[in-house]
């Protein structure tokens, strides 16, 4: 299949910016290397970090069809079912995945943007969450499961042998248990 402008921007930056760092990498030197015009590169992006986190758009999308399809009644429940639905990408694009979290932290104001765009995440997730659910209830729910969802990525991102569903299932059963350990 043929990659788009799109993609060959975003491959581009990524190997650029991860070798000779974001302040030092050109818009110019990113469209060269994806074989496109500096042109082109801003009709898809409006700037150097956004090649970084145009992808994140999708993911809550993603996630919100997850919770859609759940079965759960519970608000924790339909949450943590969005966020298993979507731990296999992690897996199928782990390089990919570490690689841009590398990036991320290598730069104050692209781990800044990182977490605007978590925040931003949470924001469409809540709102979907609100539909069927008392607003505190959502807000709730949707803030422990992005606890248990960032305890898993941050035991993936160290290079966990186990998979990101995995390590999901293992914060779950950390938080279901944690009341029951300090009784």
């Amino acid at each position: 299949m043929k990659k788009t402008s799109k993609e060959k921007l975003y491959e581009a930056a990524i190997a650029l910016i991860s070798r000779q760092g974001y302040d030092e990498t050109t818009v110019q030197e990113i469209a060269d290397k994806a074989g496109l015009t500096e042109r082109t590169f801003y009709r898809q992006f409006k700037d150097k970090a956004d090649v970084l986190f145009d992808a994140g758009n999708g993911f809550a999308e993603m996630i919100i069809d997850h919770i859609q399809s759940s079965q759960a009644s519970n608000p924790i429940e339909q949450v943590l079912d969005g966020y298993r639905g979507v731990a296999v990408f992690f897996d199928e694009n782990r390089e990919r995945t570490l690689l841009r979290q590398r990036v991320i932290h290598s730069h104050p104001d692209l781990e800044e943007r990182e977490l605007l765009k978590l925040k931003k995440i949470e924001g469409i997730l809540l709102e979907e969450m609100s539909q069927s659910f008392e607003p505190e209830d959502a807000e709730l729910a949707v803030s422990i499961g992005r606890a248990i969802y960032n305890l898993a990525f941050k035991s993936w991102q160290k290079g966990s042998e186990l998979t990101m569903e995995e390590l999901l299932k293992s914060a779950i059963k950390r938080y279901e248990g944690l009341g029951k350990r300090y009784n």
